[in-house]
């Protein structure tokens, strides 16, 4: 029975990961009020709906559908108007300006209500309102949104900035506002701007506080109508002091807008023009959803300590094949790295000159040993003033000089690569290896001598110096990525940082210790099973290989549903095995079989495993296994040693003598009357039936009940005579009785 409630529960935790990583087809319905409830179809009738616009949110592409949805909901179920509580700066231009579209096609009134700030796109949200309302405290402004350099720029980014204003006219002429006030919040001018008591000085952008903004100009407030303290403050004002006020939940489904057609297929749209919304299953929760790279320069850091971390290598392949899939305009590495593993070092530059889409590796202060080679992968190295680069010899994990032989037989299996990564990219291969394997003669490289026995360590002065022509390493020094972006003509494509979150960092650890979680989840199993009712093992059991399936699949791994599933079904076959047809011994094996397949599966890499079907793995099946084994083969080891200390030492742990009973079988004849003895405390020379075969597991009658039971010692055949020899709390130990 406890395994079919572990099976039960592990079912549930299968449905959770196969709804965080399939899009499912279920309808959901948007929330209407501030009750957990989520809003059905006209929740929103005669009511004044709130809708938070927070730091950080509008930097969330999850969030900006979230409020697209809202706002169709808001239209629909005929509410009475909408607050926007804005407290934002900086987020995504291009959907910050679809979701002003969105209010000022609103057919409800729309009122922003500064609660801190909202600058930058925030203050532009703030605009397409019908009214603008602040705090005491509050402050709105364009934060430079076009600054003076940008002026005159040419390409997308111009193009896009001429797009932006024509928007922001139009939201100007719509709510009233007046457009030389809005030039000033957003783009510094080149004389001193005077409106009512508010100077802005030239060459500076406007922001202004809650009393400046509603300062009277003309007879008019300047750009707020008021100052309020609280949204009932607001609703006052705009004369809706009666009106319920809700709040949006968070349970409106994502959406996606379809802004482009995939191969063979026609981008429609839906009748108001906008771009068909196809709607996609849940996202992870505590998960930003992510901006797209498409046309953008994507910038990949290389800390301290990332080259010694295997799970940033695993991020990094990651986020080279989204970038390539999502058609980036370049990807770009900014290291300052003393070095790191050398063979997943060697992995991830076959993938960086794979790579469709050019790559550049800027050394931002120094890209030593590791850094070095994985620089010389990319389409082009750029230095700061103080970079240096180079120092790429090959030592032990812990910084020690290895063998003379292993160091030959690396360097054999390194230079063959790093001499086709070199010639492929156009460096001197001769070069790139003064830098891994020193020699016992001096070697000189234009301007630059290398001492015998020394390794190349090159600053940016000379990695940039010149030698037939050409530069020796680098090709420029920069002070910044926004220069490299200008010397390789990519200055107009938006710059985005990937870099990994707090989820998936967790996911990370998750992944790295994963046979610890196998140890506990597989020693509190046994626990459960042996204790009395359903407690504190099953729940450890259950959370320890929950976190192994959605840690692992969060980190990247092969752990999905189908892998849970199959684990179910394992459990499944174990509880047929001891519950339903024992001995038979088949479906215990396929159980056990379906159990370590899933573990052992869990853990591979998802990249590796696909260029493994298709023929692009660099390595073999056993070389893919070899990682995952050896974590599945350690937690199943420590978990045996740990199973056998709890049957050792557990059942006469403190916490256990509440609930058992030890006793041993007194001598003479068997117990007359059983019938009065049906507690377990009194099962201690019961005699009764066995109900099936004892291998040595199976089931007895006794006094009415059906219990499991362990045969002390031989075969104990279907029908025969038993009586109960001890009991530990553990387990019900039973002896034939032999005939007269």
């Amino acid at each position: 029975m406890k395994a079919i409630i572990l099976a039960a529960f592990v079912v549930s935790a299968a449905v959770a990961v196969a709804r965080s990583s399939e899009n499912l087809e279920v309808g959901s319905l948007a929330s209407g009020s501030s009750s957990p409830n989520v809003a059905s179809k006209g929740a929103y009738a005669g009511s004044v709906v709130e809708i938070e616009i927070e730091d950080e949110s509008l930097k969330d592409l999850g969030k900006f559908k979230y409020w697209g949805k809202v706002l169709d909901e808001v239209e629909s179920g005929k509410a009475k108007a909408v607050i926007l509580r804005i407290n934002a700066a900086e987020g995504y231009l291009e959907e910050t300006e679809r979701l002003m579209e969105r209010l000022l096609r609103l057919k409800v009134p729309s009122y922003a209500l500064i609660e801190k700030q909202a600058l930058g796109e925030g203050a532009l949200l703030a605009l397409a309102a019908t009214s603008i309302f602040m705090t005491p405290e509050s402050i709105i402004g364009g934060a430079g949104l076009f600054s003076s350099e940008e002026e005159g720029g040419t390409g997308d980014l111009a193009q896009h900035h001429s797009r932006l204003l024509a928007t922001i006219r139009r939201v100007v002429t719509s709510q009233g506002h007046s457009q030389e006030l809005i030039q000033a919040l957003f783009k510094p001018g080149d004389r001193e701007r005077r409106f009512g008591e508010v100077l802005v000085p030239a060459g500076t952008v406007l922001t202004l506080t809650a009393q400046e903004a509603a300062s009277q100009v003309d007879g008019e407030p300047l750009l707020a109508t008021a100052v309020v303290g609280t949204p009932g403050d607001l609703l006052s004002a705009v004369g809706l002091s009666g009106a319920e006020l809700v709040r949006a939940q968070a349970a409106a489904r994502p959406v996606v807008i379809r802004s482009g057609a995939v191969e063979g297929e026609e981008a429609s749209v839906d009748e108001t023009g906008e771009p068909e919304r196809k709607e996609e299953g849940p996202e992870i929760p505590g998960k930003t959803q992510e901006e797209s790279f498409e046309g953008k320069l994507v910038v990949l850091t290389v800390g301290k300590d990332d080259l010694m971390n295997k799970q940033s290598f695993k991020f990094w392949r990651r986020m080279l094949r989204r970038a390539e899939d999502e058609k980036a305009k370049a990807v770009l590495f900014d290291l300052d790295t003393p070095g790191g593993y050398a063979f997943e070092t060697k992995e991830i530059m076959s993938e960086i000159t794979r790579l469709k889409i050019p790559s550049y590796a800027f050394v931002n202060e120094n890209a030593l040993s590791a850094g070095a080679l994985m620089s010389v992968a990319t389409n082009g190295i750029y230095m700061s003033p103080e970079g240096t680069i180079g120092a790429a010899g090959l030592v032990s994990g812990g910084g020690a000089e290895i063998g003379e032989m292993m160091r030959k037989k690396l360097h054999s299996s390194f230079e063959a690569q790093i001499r086709s990564v070199a010639e492929k990219r156009g460096h001197d291969p001769e070069l790139i290896r003064a830098m891994m394997i020193p020699e016992d003669r001096d070697r000189v490289f234009g301007e630059v001598v290398v001492r015998a026995g020394e390794l190349l360590t090159l600053t940016a002065s000379e990695a940039t110096s010149m030698r037939g022509g050409r530069p020796l390493l680098a090709k420029g020094v920069a002070s910044s990525i926004e220069e490299i972006a200008e010397f390789e003509g990519i200055d107009s494509a938006a710059i985005v940082r990937a870099e990994a979150t707090a989820f998936e960092n967790v996911a990370w650890w998750v992944s790295k210790w994963s046979f610890l979680l196998i140890l506990v989840g597989m020693a509190a199993a046994y626990a459960e099973l042996k204790a009395p009712g359903f407690g504190i093992g099953g729940a450890i059991s259950l959370l320890a290989f929950g976190t192994f399936f959605f840690g692992n699949y969060m980190a990247g791994n092969l752990a999905n549903y189908e892998l849970v599933a199959l684990f179910v079904l394992g459990i499944v076959l174990i509880a047929v095995e001891l519950f339903l047809i024992p001995g038979t011994g088949v479906t215990g094996i396929a159980g056990v079989l379906c159990l370590l397949g899933a573990l052992l599966l869990g853990t591979v890499d998802k990249i590796d495993w696909n260029d493994w079907k298709v023929g692009d793995f660099s390595g073999s099946l056993l070389d893919l296994l070899r990682g995952p084994a050896f974590t599945l083969g350690t937690g199943l080891l420590g978990g045996s040693f740990l199973v056998v200390l709890l049957m050792r030492f557990l059942p006469s742990a403190p916490l256990f003598r509440v609930f058992v009973s030890k006793q041993e079988l007194a001598g003479g004849a068997s117990i007359a009357t059983q019938a009065s003895s049906a507690r377990c405390e009194d099962r201690m020379g019961l005699t009764g039936e066995a109900l099936t075969d004892l291998r040595p597991s199976g089931k007895v009658a006794l006094t009415g009940e059906e219990l499991d039971v362990i045969a002390d010692g031989a075969f104990i055949k279907k029908g025969s005579k038993v009586r109960v020899l001890r009991q530990d709390g553990m387990k019900i130990v039973v002896g034939v009785i032999e005939s007269s």
